[in-house]
Formats: C-alpha cells, sequence, structure tokens
C-alpha cells in the first residue's frame, strides 16, 4: 500500500518520491534531513562568501555578572 505523503513536500522531492513509487513518511523524513543538510551546506558556503563569520563563544559577561546588572535595572 502506498500512501500519499507528497503534500507537504516541495515539488522537486514530491517528484522524486512519485518517480520511486514509495511516498512513505520514512522516506520523506530522510529527503527533507537531506535538503536540509544541502541547505545549511549551502548558506554556510553563502556566509562564508560573504565574509560573515558565525561563531560560537562564551558570553563575554558571566552569569552572575548579568544578573548583578539586571537587578540593579530592575532596582532602578
Amino acid at each position: 500500500m502506498t500512501i500519499n505523503m507528497t503534500m507537504s513536500l516541495p515539488d522537486d522531492v514530491a517528484a522524486f518520491v512519485k518517480a520511486k513509487g514509495n511516498a512513505s513518511a520514512y522516506t520523506a523524513r530522510i529527503l527533507r534531513r537531506q535538503m536540509l543538510t544541502e541547505q545549511l551546506e549551502k548558506s554556510a558556503r553563502v556566509r562564508a562568501e560573504a565574509g560573515i563569520v558565525t561563531t560560537a563563544a562564551e558570553p563575554a559577561e558571566s552569569e552572575d555578572a548579568t544578573l548583578e546588572r539586571w537587578a540593579r535595572v530592575a532596582g532602578r
């Protein structure tokens, strides 16, 4: 039994799934993950070409310092 799960897929993915004749939810999940991975890689390339650097770093302020600052602001 084939279930039509292509309604929530982009047109090109839906066409691929229909061509394969297997539109299972599992197939749709795998294809979505693959598309997301490709989009993230493309986004990273575009950011790199544009000179946009994204980093994961420690905040410049400790949590205690942030809470103290918020307490001072709230006390005004």
